[in-house]
């Protein structure tokens, strides 16, 4: 049986799980610490330029912070580095209930963390981190694709979620993975309601980094 993707098709969950267990095996050994998952937004009806404009807007940005109940979805840091790579940061404080063995970690303070992604033009492709300041127990870490396809794009994520917490750490961490693969579930659907209804967006300003 072909593992070929049709054009702009989203993959099935047959094709999703194998690839999950192929990225699984590339890890080595199980040891209930690390977690690797894989996300793939297809936006059909869009190009590459438009699809980057909209993903980045200000206005799509407060879209997915209203439509999953964010209480906050902020832009920090927007810059362009001197080899030319765009390094975002945006912070997020979800209006979530967390399972016990999740909220210890954040030693009795309220979730927030900062999502940075440093994006390369030329290879059309962003690493990705995610910073909690109440806790250097959790590391989320990745690198995201956009690959421009006759009528569409695709972006897909692969990442490994790590709790550095004996015993606790594969709760936290499928508790982690899930959260992130429901919320690219809803982006998923809200980019594409921005592309079908031609919505206008507001493109912000690339700033050179400060000079140290």
């Amino acid at each position: 049986m072909s593992s070929v993707i049709p054009t702009c098709q989203p993959r099935s969950a047959a094709e999703t799980a194998q690839r999950s267990t192929a990225l699984q095996a590339r890890a080595g050994p199980a040891t209930g610490l690390r977690v690797k998952f894989d996300v793939e937004i297809v936006a059909r009806g869009v190009d590459y330029s438009r699809f980057r404009q909209l993903y980045y807007s200000e206005e799509f940005n407060q879209a997915v912070a209203h439509e999953a109940k964010l209480k906050e979805r902020t832009h920090l840091e927007l810059v362009r580095l001197p080899d030319g790579k765009e390094r975002r940061r945006v912070r997020i404080v979800p209006n979530v209930h967390l399972p016990a063995a999740v909220q210890g970690l954040l030693n009795g303070q309220p979730i927030a963390y900062e999502e940075i992604t440093v994006f390369d033009p030329q290879a059309r492709s962003a690493t990705f981190a995610i910073h909690a300041p109440a806790t250097d127990k959790v590391q989320v870490t990745g690198v995201a694709r956009y690959i421009e396809e006759p009528g569409c794009v695709r972006l897909r994520f692969d990442g490994e979620a790590h709790v550095k917490v004996f015993g606790i750490g594969g709760l936290a961490e499928r508790y982690i993975v899930n959260e992130v693969k429901g919320r690219y579930d809803l982006v998923a659907r809200l980019l594409q309601q921005f592309i079908d209804e031609n919505r206008s967006v507001t493109t912000k300003t690339l700033i050179p980094e400060p000079a140290q």
